[in-house]
C-alpha cells in the first residue's frame, strides 16, 4: 500500500475518527484509583464492542485488576502474526485545578487533542485501531492480529502479569508492536530500542522517641536527616559510578553495532537544555549521553523528607527521615537481585544508634534490548523514513514499561517500538495533550508497516 491512499483516506475519515477518539477519551479510566474500576470495566468494554465490529473475535480476560481486551482477526494461511500491545488505563488527573478544561471532557484546541489519555495511551492505540479498521475496509491487511490491551499499566501491570503464563500460547505471535513510547521531535522520527527495566523501595530511619530540642541534643543524638544525607551519598562514587557491591556483575555487554547506532542520535546539550533546564551531566564519567541515558543503570533519589519544613525555623533533630528510590536496571540484570544489593548497602551503612527499616520494596521487569540488527526493525525504519522528514533516529529509552519483557518472552515475538509522544504533551500531568500532525504520523507509519506484512522477511 502506498503512503498517498492512507493520507487519502485519513484526510477523508479524520473527523470521524477524532469523533471516535473523543469518545474512547471520557471514559475515566483511571487504573490507580480502585474508585474507578466500574469505568476501566465499561472502557474495555467499549474496546472490545469496537474490535468486534471490524471482526475480530474478542474476549475480555478477567485478572486480579482489571480486564485485559484481548482479539484476533486471521489473516491468510501462512502469514506472520503480529500482537499489538497497548493500555486504555490512565494516571489521576491531580491537581485538577490546574487543566484548563475538564479532564475527561476532550476539546480540540490550537490542533491538539485535550483530555487525560490523549497521549498516553488512549491517542497512540486509537490512531493504530483506526489505521487496521482502514486497512481491513480496504482489503489490505495481509497479516493474523492479535490486540491485547491492558488495563493496568500505569501502576505496574499487576493483571496481565498475572496472566501472562496461562495465557501465553494464544499470545504467540511474530512480532509484538507496542505504540506506547515517543520520538525526539516531530523532525526526528525514533524508533525505541529498548526499556530499563526498574526496582524500588522506600527505607525509613529511625529511633529517637520523638522530635528533641536540637540545642539539648545536637552533638549528642543520631541525627536521622544527617544520617540518611550521609546513606544516600555512599550510594555513588565520586565518579559517579555506583558503590553498591556487586551491582555491575551480570551486566550484559553491548555490542560495537548497537553501541554506534546508539551514539548517532543528534542530541546536543542546547537540545537537553531546552527540556530539562540543566545539562546532561549526571550520572558516571566516561560514558556518552545516549549510554548514560538508557544503557548504563541507575539509582535515583525519587523523594526524601524528615522534620520541618514550613516558614521559620524549628529548631528540632528529626524523630525520622524517610527515602524513596529506584534503580534503573539494564539488560543481564536480574530485579530481584539488584533490590536485594541495595537493600544489603543499606544495611551495611547504617548509622550507628539508629533503625533501618524497608517498605514497598518492589522488583519490576527486567530490562528489555531490541538489537539494531533486527529485520522488523529495518522495515520500520523504510517506513518512518517514507512517512516523516526523512531522518529515522534510534533510542535506548531510559525509562521502563515492564509488562513489556514478560509480554516479548510469552509472545516469543520480535519487539517493534515506536510511538509519536512529545516532550510538550504533559503525559501524567494537567493539560495532558497530542498533536494531531503526529496523530496522522502514527495512522500513516501503522498503516504502511502493517501493510507490508504479507510474508516473513
Amino acid at each position: 500500500m502506498e503512503k498517498s491512499f492512507l493520507k487519502e483516506h485519513f484526510d477523508a475519515s479524520k473527523e470521524s475518527f477524532f469523533e471516535e477518539w473523543k469518545e474512547f477519551l471520557k471514559f475515566q479510566s483511571i487504573s490507580p484509583d480502585p474508585a474507578y474500576a466500574k469505568d476501566c470495566q465499561k472502557c474495555a468494554t467499549w474496546l472490545q464492542k469496537k474490535l468486534i465490529s471490524l471482526g475480530f473475535e474478542s474476549e475480555l480476560i478477567q485478572t486480579s485488576q482489571h480486564p485485559v481486551v484481548f482479539a484476533e482477526r486471521k489473516g491468510p494461511e501462512g502469514a506472520p502474526v503480529i500482537v499489538l500491545y497497548g493500555h486504555y488505563d490512565v494516571q489521576p488527573v491531580d491537581p485538577l485545578d490546574l487543566w484548563e478544561s475538564p479532564p475527561f471532557e476532550p476539546v480540540l484546541r490550537n490542533s491538539r487533542m485535550y483530555a487525560r489519555g490523549a497521549q498516553d495511551n488512549k491517542g497512540q492505540l486509537m490512531y493504530g485501531l483506526h489505521a487496521v479498521e482502514t486497512l481491513i475496509k480496504q482489503d489490505a491487511l495481509p497479516c493474523t492480529l492479535k490486540y491485547i490491551i491492558e488495563g493496568g499499566e500505569e501502576c505496574g501491570s499487576p493483571g496481565l502479569g498475572g496472566i501472562l503464563d496461562e495465557w501465553g500460547e494464544r499470545f504467540e505471535a511474530d512480532i509484538l508492536i507496542a505504540t506506547d513510547s515517543g520520538t525526539l521531535s516531530k523532525d526526528l522520527n525514533t524508533i525505541t530500542m529498548g526499556f530499563r527495566g526498574v526496582v524500588g523501595l522506600t527505607a525509613r530511619l529511625s529511633g529517637l522517641r520523638s522530635d528533641l530540642h536540637s540545642g539539648v541534643h545536637g552533638g549528642v543524638a543520631p541525627n536521622p536527616a544527617t544520617e540518611m544525607a550521609r546513606l544516600i551519598a555512599s550510594f555513588h562514587n565520586p565518579d559517579g559510578s555506583i558503590a553498591v557491591e556487586g551491582f555491575y556483575d551480570d551486566i550484559e555487554p553491548v555490542s560495537e553495532e548497537d553501541l554506534a547506532v546508539a551514539n548517532s542520535i543528534p542530541v546536543s546539550d542546547e537540545m537537553y537544555i531546552s527540556l530539562s533546564g540543566v545539562p546532561p551531566v549526571g550520572g558516571e564519567k566516561g560514558y556518552s549521553f545516549a549510554e548514560r541515558r538508557g544503557l548504563r543503570p541507575t539509582i535515583e533519589v525519587n523523594g526524601i523528607h524528615s522534620g520541618y519544613n514550613g516558614p521559620g525555623q524549628k529548631t528540632i533533630i528529626p524523630a525520622h527521615s524517610v527515602v524513596k528510590l529506584t534503580s534503573r536496571i539494564v539488560a543481564g540484570q536480574d530485579p530481584k537481585k539488584i533490590l536485594s544489593l541495595i537493600e544489603k548497602h543499606l544495611q551495611k551503612n547504617t548509622p550507628e544508634g539508629l533503625t533501618l527499616e524497608f517498605s514497598e520494596q518492589e522488583a519490576g521487569g527486567p530490562a528489555l534490548c531490541v538489537s539494531s540488527s533486527s529485520t522488523p526493525v529495518h522495515e520500520l525504519r523504510e517506513v518512518l523514513s517514507e512517512v516523516g522528514t526523512g531522518t529515522v533516529a534510534f533510542m535506548w529509552e531510559g525509562g521502563s514499561v515492564p509488562i513489556l519483557t514478560g509480554l516479548s518472552r510469552v509472545c516469543k515475538a520480535e519487539p517493534v517500538l515506536f510511538g509519536f509522544g512529545l516532550e510538550e504533551d504533559n503525559i501524567h500531568a494537567p493539560n495532558e495533550s497530542f498533536s494531531l500532525e503526529m496523530y496522522e504520523y502514527g495512522f500513516l507509519s501503522m498503516g504502511l508497516f502493517l501493510s507490508r506484512q504479507g510474508k516473513l522477511s
